[in-house]
């Protein structure tokens, strides 16, 4: 292409992008008004999704926050102060997850590291994360199984080592989104949550140095059976 064929689409480029921020702000405030979140409010979540977008932040997620807000009926003030603090966390966490090797992530993606880092994840752990996905799609249910075994107690270090192995190892999804569930079944039998952490580390080693590895129903190391498996609760 000439140099004034490159000139041409650079300078449509540019007389485009404004109306693409102007759709995007608009399809903003028309979601959430037909929420019924007030007009002022609103336009308050639309400027702060503006500000935002020159740092990679989708709108989506911005909106979602707003709603969901709503919902619980959190006065306007505090959706405006949850909604700027989630922007802010989300240009960090899209950086970290760009840094990751997602070029383009989705707002589901961003968002999940977004919540992620609000419960404790650092960036690098993020990173960690997203590496450790054999798919970009894949990055937004470790994340958030990271999360939630974090908000369970277990250090975000253990938990982000116990979802990469999940990943690394290429479990099914089915097990690596029960991680959590499990986690609260141990809680539930006395377990601290130091020692749910251990038990789910893979590799668990036993006194004399051996490795616990799966057993034939596949769990993570170290879990113990469920009433669902046939060794568990309820079974001889």
């Amino acid at each position: 292409m000439s140099g004034r064929g490159v000139r041409w689409l650079v300078l449509a480029a540019v007389l485009c992008a404004p109306a693409v921020l102007a759709a995007r702000q608009g399809s903003v405030v028309s979601r959430l008004s037909a929420r019924g979140l007030p007009a002022a409010l609103a336009r308050e979540v639309q400027r702060i999704a503006a500000d935002a977008a020159g740092q990679g932040v989708p709108p989506g997620p911005l909106a979602d926050k707003a709603i969901e807000g709503w919902a619980k009926h959190v006065p306007p003030a505090r959706i405006v102060s949850a909604v700027r603090l989630f922007a802010g966390r989300m240009a960090e966490a899209g950086a970290a997850v760009r840094s990751a090797g997602i070029q383009n992530p989705s707002g589901g993606v961003i968002a999940a590291a977004a919540e992620a880092m609000g419960g404790g994840l650092k960036a690098e752990e993020i990173r960690m994360v997203v590496r450790a996905a054999g798919a970009a799609e894949e990055a937004s249910p470790g994340l958030s199984v990271a999360a939630s075994l974090a908000a369970q107690g277990i250090g975000s270090k253990q938990a982000v080592t116990i979802v990469v192995d999940a990943m690394e190892h290429r479990r099914p999804m089915s097990q690596l989104l029960d991680l959590p569930s499990v986690a609260r079944s141990m809680h539930d039998r006395g377990m601290s949550p130091g020692e749910i952490g251990e038990r789910l580390l893979p590799h668990h080693r036993d006194a004399g140095g051996g490795e616990h590895h799966g057993d034939k129903n596949d769990r993570p190391p170290g879990v113990p059976p469920g009433p669902g498996h046939p060794s568990g609760p309820g079974h001889p």
